[in-house]
């Protein structure tokens, strides 16, 4: 009886082990496997939900994503967070910050800016509007800084505060969600050059997420963090980096339709032709004109006989070509 329930204890621990592992491995974009360059730099800077509280912190959860998702490639996530800042005291040593540094810079700022709104006295609404609109001016002076500096910029909405039926924190909360308008316009009018990490989105109101102080991420909070920016990190590498690329169809082999993904590093006309192992044209698959990112065209394939097809994309006086199966 005894060995039997050894076993099972066994049996449990590795499940739940493996549970833990698969939970917390990211999904991989298709900008993994097109990025261009060695390293991946990202500096991340705000206050104190960046500096990290209570032992808590998402730049080395960030720092596993992207080892994880692109191996080879050397990866620096470095902490500029200073705890209590408003955006007015970040935007005085952003410069010197982000002063020499490559690649992202993940800006995270404005819960303080808020929470001065409320406390120790409520602020009228002459002094809520102006200080919310001082919040977007230094964020979009901080944008304008990265983007002289060849940088970035990824810009977080604001986490809610956990109010608990505190009337002032409510209020904070309200000063927060006009906050986070202002920045996605920001970034909206910054678009191809900056990007968003809706982090409000992701932790919501869910206490679950939060430290006893309503305010910063737990540790499963700032795991969700380091996911929040990890895609939109993603999303800018999408957009901006990767190198010029096709990948495998999939299914493969393939019966009815299939899908084939390609990249571009600029915009350009694509040709794609499908051939038969002879070297017959046997399907176009595209030839049109698309921008750079990450595309993908599903194609029909009831018409041609099983076999083995080879199909091939034309760019810019390049060709890259791809095997593909076709099966009934």
């Amino acid at each position: 009886m005894g060995y039997r329930r050894i076993i099972l204890f066994f049996v449990f621990i590795f499940c739940f082990a493996t549970v833990k592992v698969f939970a917390q491995t990211p999904s991989c974009s298709v900008a993994s496997k097109f990025y261009s360059k060695d390293s991946i730099n990202i500096t991340t800077f705000g206050a104190s939900t960046v500096h990290g509280i209570g032992g808590f912190s998402f730049q080395p959860y960030l720092k596993q994503n992207f080892e994880y998702c692109y191996p080879g490639k050397v990866v620096t996530v470095s902490n500029y967070g200073i705890s209590a800042q408003t955006t007015s005291e970040g935007l005085a040593r952003f410069a010197d910050a982000v002063a020499g540094k490559t690649g992202f810079v993940c800006i995270l700022m404005g819960v303080n800016d808020a929470l001065n709104l409320v406390t120790p006295t409520m602020a009228t609404a002459q002094q809520a509007n102006k200080a919310i609109a001082a919040a977007q001016t230094n964020i979009e002076a901080m944008i304008k800084i990265s983007l002289e500096n060849d940088l970035v910029p990824i810009i977080g909405t604001v986490q809610y505060i956990i109010p608990n039926g505190n009337k002032a924190l409510i209020t904070a909360n309200a000063y927060i969600k006009r906050i986070n308008a202002g920045y996605i316009k920001l970034v909206g009018k910054y678009k191809g050059k900056a990007y968003l990490a809706d982090i409000n989105a992701a932790l919501g109101y869910d206490a679950k997420l939060f430290q006893a102080d309503g305010i910063h991420p737990n540790d499963k909070g700032y795991k969700v963090l380091s996911y929040v920016w990890f895609d939109a990190i993603n999303e800018a590498i999408e957009n901006k980096l990767l190198l010029i690329g096709l990948d495998q169809n999939f299914p493969n082999p393939a019966s009815t339709k299939s899908t084939i993904g390609f990249s571009l590093s600029q915009s350009a006309n694509v040709n794609i032709q499908m051939y038969s192992i002879l070297g017959v044209p046997v399907k176009t698959v595209t030839n049109e004109f698309y921008n750079s990112g990450y595309h993908q065209i599903e194609i029909l394939l009831g018409d041609l006989k099983p076999g083995i097809y080879i199909y091939v994309m034309h760019i810019a006086g390049r060709e890259l070509t791809k095997k593909m199966i076709v099966v009934r």
